[in-house]
């Protein structure tokens, strides 16, 4: 509270006007609160990409894998794919 009042208490002191403009510390703390949560959305998006062509790789793998002849339970041993996820690739 007390950080308060001598806030107000500079901004209508003639010598310091404009050394604080509320308005301005705001947006510039918005845009900084804005400019982290884009960073933390786009490494989560970078690691669920990573994660999804993981999966994709797996599973072109698998597919590569029965198309050569290699047993459904070999594949599912190498690539832990599930019997209905290879049946799926068929």
């Amino acid at each position: 509270m007390e950080v308060a009042n001598k806030l107000k208490e500079l901004s209508l002191d003639i010598n310091t006007v404009g050394f604080y403009d509320e308005a301005e510390e705001t947006e510039k703390m918005m845009n900084s609160l804005k400019a982290e949560g884009e960073m933390l959305g786009e490494k989560k998006g970078i690691k669920k990409g990573i994660k999804q062509g993981a999966k994709e790789r797996e599973k072109s793998i698998a597919k590569n894998l029965l198309n050569i002849g290699i047993p459904k339970e070999s594949i599912m041993q190498a690539t832990g794919l599930s019997e209905t996820q290879i049946a799926r690739l068929m």
